[in-house]
């Protein structure tokens, strides 16, 4: 019995390592619950069935975000573990998952072409891949009831006319928005609008507009519509900031990469 006891210890050390421990599959529903051990640490199960130490979660988060990855999995079995589900596992402050929302947000926003955010519940979508390995041209969001298939260029409702067929976005401006939703960003840290996208959407007649200099405020060529490319709001409502005027900063809320669908929708 003492032999048993000491290969047990022995086991929970090296499982400790990793943060979670390999219990097999729990029942059904079991993997919301938690416990708290004799060392006082609190113990969740993760979706694909180990029990993980919020502590040793919170590390991994970091070190994946510093890395500018979103390629979380579990250190036992290495399934792949989504933002939303790793996010029941930590236990932080409100304040410290703000920031971590944050720098998720950044690094979608910096590689439109591997991450993006569904439109209705901001789930973090990563593209997925046929049996070729090529990227597949939409994508389906696991988090809205039920699951929607989604174009992965302009974010968009992927149809299906037969079920044979491999379907098509619904949007009549899918290029337009999926150059807006796939540019790179501002990278000249001298420039206003640093750390934006490069195009920006002329919000009343929706012409694409690159900043090229200056201030935050640009005109539009087409319909002489003056606005701010940071928030996006009419240039004499957010001008307002006159303390601001030649500022990175609005007082507005920061606007995300633009949206939309045209009037005449693909069927």
């Amino acid at each position: 019995m003492y032999k048993r006891l000491l290969v047990a210890i022995k086991r929970g050390r090296e499982n400790e390592k990793h943060g979670i421990t390999a219990r097999g599959r729990p029942r059904q529903g079991a993997y919301e619950t938690s416990l708290v051990t004799h060392m006082g640490k609190s113990i969740q199960s993760a979706p694909c069935g180990h029990q993980s130490n919020p502590s040793n979660v919170n590390s991994m988060v970091n070190t994946c975000l510093d890395r500018n990855s979103l390629e979380f999995s579990c250190p036992v079995c290495r399934k792949a573990w989504e933002w939303r589900q790793v996010k029941g596992l930590m236990e932080i402050s409100q304040a410290q998952m703000a920031v971590l929302e944050g720098r998720v947000h950044q690094i979608v926003e910096s590689h439109p072409d591997v991450y993006k955010k569904c439109p209705s519940c901001c789930c973090v979508l990563k593209r997925p891949q046929d049996s070729a390995g090529q990227p597949c041209l939409s994508v389906q969001c696991p988090q809205c009831p039920p699951p929607r298939q989604l174009c992965w260029a302009c974010l968009s409702p992927w149809l299906f006319p037969n079920e044979a067929g491999a379907g098509h976005c619904s949007n009549g401006s899918c290029e337009l928005v999926a150059m807006l939703l796939n540019c790179d960003i501002v990278t000249d840290p001298k420039s206003k609008v640093y750390g934006y996208p490069l195009f920006r959407a002329c919000p009343k007649c929706h012409c694409l507009i690159m900043h090229t200099g200056h201030c935050k405020y640009v005109r539009c060529a087409e319909c002489e519509h003056r606005f701010c490319f940071i928030c996006l709001e009419q240039a004499s409502q957010c001008s307002q900031a006159k303390e601001l005027y030649f500022s990175l900063f609005c007082k507005k809320e920061i606007a995300d990469r633009q949206r939309f669908e045209a009037a005449v929708t693909k069927q």
